[in-house]
């Protein structure tokens, strides 16, 4: 691990400690108490974080290898490699879509590992302009509350040309019939709400103008990381 990201753990793990270091020594009184407690505090919060990015980003690439994304691959869909992102783009049912394995992500159940599910398509145009306020009604009709009586598994993501859609996984990878049912749900929402497919050729286009937009959000997509170092 480089030293930037071994700075950038520390500053999160301090985040965190000094706060709890501080009422370890209101609630002893005791100087060096409360400064074992931090070194140790300190010690496993630091190293679960560096093992938490180490082991998640080689999951994300490792997980290619997996049977349900080796199917996606067998009926089209290709490995794209950007920077430290690894994951992959193709067309299912007329709609081209980013499948990748994030780590540090959101999700309803408070698990933060996901399968993402990035669906694009046409926005809706208003005065040859995005209309945002339909969008903004579209997504509003699709909320997935994590408070809801008995919450789903997953939660969406609108953009103005992408659905991002979270998929809470455990330990197990999930199989192409999981992914590809995940998938479905998102095609029935796009051609309930009228929302036409994009061409790959025009999407590469948007990605060049803006190479932050209609993209994984994932940070290994946008820069060098050292997670796999």
């Amino acid at each position: 691990m480089k030293k930037e990201e071994l700075y950038k753990e520390l500053k999160i793990t301090l985040y965190f400690n000094i706060p709890f270091s501080l009422i370890t020594y209101l609630a002893t009184e005791n100087l060096l108490i409360s400064l074992i407690v931090f070194g140790i505090t300190t010690f496993f919060i630091l190293t679960f974080g560096i093992l938490t990015n180490k082991w998640g980003y080689k999951r994300h690439c490792e997980i290619i290898e997996s049977e349900g994304f080796k199917k996606l691959i067998s009926i089209g869909f290709e490995i794209e490699k950007v920077n430290d992102y690894v994951g992959l783009n193709g067309i299912y049912r007329n709609y081209l879509f980013d499948v990748y394995y994030d780590w540090l992500t959101v999700s309803n159940n408070k698990n933060s590992k996901a399968i993402v599910l990035n669906i694009h398509f046409n926005p809706p145009f208003l005065n040859n302009k995005t209309d945002h306020i339909r969008l903004k009604k579209i997504s509003e009709k699709y909320i997935t509350s994590p408070w809801a009586l008995f919450p789903k598994n997953y939660c969406y993501r609108w953009r103005e040309g992408n659905i991002m859609m979270n998929n809470s996984i455990g330990l197990k990878n999930p199989n192409f019939e999981f992914i590809t049912q995940k998938m479905d749900i998102l095609i029935e929402i796009l051609k309930r709400e009228n929302l036409q497919p994009i061409s790959k050729t025009k999407l590469m286009e948007i990605r060049k103008i803006n190479n932050s937009a209609q993209v994984p959000e994932i940070l290994v997509y946008f820069k060098k990381t050292s997670a796999n170092s």
